[in-house]
């Protein structure tokens, strides 16, 4: 009778061959620096020479960090097995004293996330493949969550804390993780693949996995679509289909007021069919049939935001709960179709927002909140549009009590920073009178050169932030410290020289400079969060699809 393999068994299994993986990238680094020294500190007198002798305590701390990584994956696997009610993402955050964040720090961590990026990208085959063994080996027969314990962004990390043990100066530590880049992307690709062969030849079957093919005209990402969205709204109504003889009534189910009982005759326009909510639709006052292509337009606007896969399955079934409304208001206030920033388009791209930004653990609170104002909507007996203009003010208030509560429980951190601020601010000659008579002696091409210096020791760092800094409120979805996090602006100082960042899942809080956050930013990993008009993309599709 064959052993049946598990996950513990896999790590005991790998941990015995990751000592040949790190060095085998150890060597690769030698061979590079003596053939081309890296760029080092005096202090590091033969960078070969200490990667030699220390390269015992680097593998010997990496295989202890990786270890425990995966220990702990193995932990967290177990944990959710017993209790599938639990989210990955419900940990308990324990209370970490508040440090800097420089730019030393940023650069590290730049560091690691290119080489990351870089060993899923060559491996990427490998680890697809090992992940639905890995999952196998947890029952997640679908692959709904990442089961591999020696991903890249973990052996990455076990490496780099093997690294620290090294006496090196940070350029000479971050030199050895730069030019590991590449050797552990092959080394880890072999790996990845002679576990899987391992795995299938001990009788393990691979769960199944799903791959989703986007067509090679709609680049991810692209800054240019093909198709810009009209100015409004009215000309893509113009362009739908107006004839509707064919088609069966409408079915209205359960009671129904005025308006609905006087449409219930009415066809039902031809997006409707493919399973979009059945719309009551009203005659205007004179009495006259309302008008098709309005109904049209409406029914593939929301059928697009259905199809968009940037939002989430509980995202999109409460916004098409919208439909039904969104066209008796439509009916009434035809300015509807005039702008994209109708109050009605904006309380859909605002929920959708604080929804798909807020963390799992307060996201049943956002959705209860949703579909508490929906509901509202839906009830509500005026067909006007200032009702969603209310409902977009009860979000907005309820992302400021928030914010509040978050800074208030941070006014011990503010305090703190608010000290460092003061004492690192160097004097300046900002309030001081200037000299005219000795302006007027500088040639005109020796200020502007100084004008050049002077925006390029710091200023244009924090220009590429805004030159206001951070304002208060602004979320990102930032890379620290080895992981991707949603985080809130909570503080800034009056010179911009700092932020304070806080997790709204938990009580973690990091403080920054400025200019590390404006390094992240232009290195990619840190975006800004912005509320993206949904019935603008929608219209996109619309009229690519005509």
């Amino acid at each position: 009778m064959s052993k049946t393999i598990t996950l513990l068994d896999f790590i005991d299994d790998e941990m015995l061959r990751a000592p040949m993986t790190i060095d085998q990238v150890t060597d690769a680094v030698l061979d590079q620096w003596r053939v081309r020294m890296p760029a080092r500190a005096r202090a590091d007198a033969d960078p070969v020479r200490l990667l030699t002798q220390h390269r015992g305590d680097l593998v010997t701390q990496a295989l202890t960090t990786l270890r425990s990584s995966a220990l702990a994956d193995l932990k967290l696997l177990s944990s959710q097995a017993a209790n599938p009610a639990r989210s990955s993402t419900d940990t308990s955050y324990q209370s970490m004293p508040l440090s800097l964040i420089g730019e030393d720090d940023v650069a590290l961590d730049i560091e690691i996330a290119r080489c990351t990026e870089n060993v899923k990208i060559k491996a990427e085959i490998a680890l697809r493949e090992l992940q639905t063994f890995t999952s196998a080996l947890v029952n997640d027969l679908n692959v709904s969550r990442d089961t591999n314990p020696f991903r890249p962004e973990r052996f990455v990390r076990a490496l780099w804390s093997g690294v620290l043990k090294l006496p090196m100066s940070s350029a000479l530590k971050a030199a050895y993780l730069r030019d590991a880049s590449d050797p552990l992307a092959i080394a880890l690709r072999r790996a990845y693949t002679a576990a899987c062969q391992r795995l299938e030849e001990q009788g393990v079957t691979p769960a199944s996995y799903r791959t989703i093919v986007v067509n090679g005209n709609a680049g991810w990402g692209a800054s240019i679509s093909r198709y810009q969205p009209p100015e409004d709204l009215h000309k893509l109504r113009d362009s739908m289909p107006g004839s509707l003889d064919a088609l069966a009534p409408v079915t209205v189910i359960g009671p129904m007021d005025t308006t609905a009982r006087a449409i219930a005759s009415l066809p039902l326009p031809p997006a409707a069919s493919s399973g979009l909510p059945t719309l009551p639709v009203t005659p205007d006052a004179a009495g006259a049939a309302p008008d098709p292509q309005l109904i049209e337009l409406l029914a593939r606007l929301f059928e697009a935001i259905q199809n968009d896969f940037a939002l989430s399955p509980d995202t999109v079934a409460l916004l098409m709960r919208l439909q039904p409304t969104a066209l008796r208001v439509a009916l009434q206030d035809p300015s509807l179709l005039d702008r994209y920033d109708h109050a009605l388009w904006r309380f859909i791209d605002q929920l959708a927002h604080d929804i798909e930004a807020s963390p799992p653990a307060h996201r049943l609170r956002m959705l209860g909140l949703g579909r508490n104002l929906i509901d509202h909507l839906a009830q509500a007996e005026s067909r006007e549009s200032r009702g969603f203009g209310w409902a977009l003010e009860r979000l907005l208030a309820a992302q400021r009590q928030a914010l509040n509560q978050a800074v208030t429980a941070a006014a011990a951190d503010i305090v703190k920073l608010e000290r460092i601020a003061k004492a690192e601010s160097a004097p300046t000659t900002r309030t001081m009178p200037l000299d005219i008579a000795h302006l007027d002696t500088v040639p005109a091409d020796l200020m502007d050169s100084t004008a050049g210096s002077a925006s390029r020791d710091g200023s244009a760092d924090t220009q590429t932030v805004s030159p206001e800094g951070v304002p208060q409120g602004a979320t990102f979805r930032i890379y620290l410290q080895g992981d991707w996090r949603t985080v809130h602006a909570l503080w800034q100082d009056a010179h911009h020289d700092y932020v304070l960042l806080g997790e709204q899942a938990g009580e973690q809080r990091w403080a920054m400079h400025q200019r590390a956050l404006a390094r992240l930013l232009s290195e990619g990993l840190a975006h800004r969060f912005h509320v993206r008009s949904l019935v603008r993309r929608a219209a996109e599709k619309v009229l690519r699809a005509l």
